[in-house]
């Protein structure tokens, strides 16, 4: 009977040895499974705060771009009227082309006396050859 009962025990301590095992191998694959989950997401939002960073960047290279035309045009229509240079006094400066965000607005300003400067300059030269200065 002794030997029934050392059988059994031997039996029931593979089984929950067993069931242990498997136990921490379910476990475990969890736990990497997880991990490989939170690696995918954190990967995810790297990518996402890049393409936000590229989105800013284009948009304020568009408010850029923006400002220059428009400042080109007044500069333009300023020196063809013999008016002062004075890119700040311009409503569109002063409005900053109705950008979002602190950053356009600059972005929107600089292009605007870049562009204002040149189609002053520009066009204050060539009215001065016209008039025979």
């Amino acid at each position: 009977m002794n030997s029934n009962k050392t059988k059994i025990k031997t039996i029931k301590g593979i089984g929950i040895a067993f069931s242990l095992f498997f136990g921490f191998m379910l476990l475990s694959s969890v736990d990497v499974s997880a991990q490989g989950m939170m690696r995918q997401e954190r990967r995810e939002n790297r990518q996402d705060r890049r393409e936000n960073r590229q989105e800013r960047r284009d948009d304020r290279r568009d408010a850029r771009q923006d400002g220059y035309r428009d400042g080109l045009r007044e500069g333009a229509e300023d020196a063809r009227a013999r008016r002062r240079s004075n890119p700040q006094a311009e409503t569109d400066y002063r409005r900053a082309g109705g950008e979002n965000n602190q950053r356009e607005k600059q972005a929107y300003r600089t292009g605007f006396i870049q562009g204002y400067r040149e189609g002053y300059n520009q066009n204050f030269r060539n009215n001065r050859n016209r008039r025979g200065y």
